[in-house]
């Protein structure tokens, strides 16, 4: 799946992904890390504004087939509804010429009235990347800047209701995402905001530096593969899976 960011003309000679900016400081960023941290990112972000000409371009480069998706961010990498005034332009402007394919938004769904603008113009799909459904533990790590995660459950909703095909990319760590705490409020969380497929993702991190910067654990730890018995159970409706989905066809008329 292309993004968008990372996809521009050869001319413009870089080939980054993301966005220049985020809204989130989160402690396993591996796209910015502040200088007093000791760890060294091991890729840096686009360090220049697309236009919305330049992004149409690309866009209807791929979308060219029914099942085509092309995206805005790849996780890590700036947020990129920062740059919401650009996106909702280009998808404007792309939705008017074809409705070949899917556009997808890999986000963390914090600045929730950005992504009303970006869900308005005609997003297909969107995943919003989180690590828990608790506030303490997901403000541990991902550091929000000028949001909360009531505003991520909000944009999440509201893309749902609007017909969005809604994800989370959920960065998972056994020992944590299997917690009696964390799976019921994961399970709270999928209810309330309508999501249709829950990707399960592998958090790459140091596992001292993570456990002692998060919450101890409150409840029983179950284990993974019962973590995953029970969102099959009480969440009979998602797809469990680990990238993002093309939609069923029911799904866009």
């Amino acid at each position: 799946m292309p993004d968008l960011f990372e996809h521009l003309p050869a001319a413009l000679g870089r080939r980054r992904a993301g966005s220049f900016a985020c809204n989130a400081g989160c402690f396993g960023c591996i796209s910015e890390q502040p200088d007093d941290s000791g760890f060294v990112s091991p890729q840096t972000r686009l360090q220049f504004k697309p236009t919305a000409d330049e992004v149409v371009e690309i866009m209807l480069e791929h979308l060219r087939e029914p099942d085509s998706i092309i995206s805005f961010g790849q996780g890590c990498e700036g947020e990129p509804s920062t740059q919401a005034k650009t996106i909702i332009e280009a998808i404007k402007r792309v939705r008017e010429q074809t409705q070949m394919g899917y556009i997808n938004i890999n986000t963390n769904a914090g600045l929730t009235d950005h992504i009303r603008g970006i869900v308005d113009a005609g997003l297909d799909l969107m995943r919003v990347s989180t690590i828990s459904a608790l506030d303490d533990h997901y403000n541990a790590y991902y550091r929000p800047r000028g949001y909360t995660l009531a505003n991520v459950e909000k944009s999440l909703k509201y893309a749902t209701d609007k017909g969005v095909y809604t994800s989370i990319n959920y960065l998972v760590f056994p020992g944590v995402t299997d917690r009696e705490e964390e799976i019921e409020a994961m399970i709270g969380f999928a209810k309330r905001t309508g999501l249709k497929l829950i990707q399960m993702r592998n958090l790459n991190i140091d596992p001292d530096a993570y456990l002692s910067l998060i919450p101890p654990a409150q409840g029983e730890v179950y284990g993974m593969k019962t973590l995953l018995d029970i969102f099959r159970e009480e969440l009979p409706d998602v797809v469990i899976g680990s990238f993002t989905h093309v939609p069923p066809r029911t799904q866009k008329a």
